[in-house]
């Protein structure tokens, strides 16, 4: 594997797992505001 494809290959994985990160974080944060949405219409 030359060096350049390689370079290109780990740029690309740390690429994807940030943006894999980025959109896990994402989906727990609107979970956790619709959770916490729905227990305060539980309150009222």
């Amino acid at each position: 594997m030359s060096d350049g494809l390689f370079a290109a290959f780990d740029i690309g994985l740390v690429f994807a797992l940030a943006l894999g990160i980025g959109l896990w974080q994402l989906i727990a944060v609107r979970r956790s505001i619709r959770r916490d949405r729905a227990q305060g219409d539980d309150r009222e």
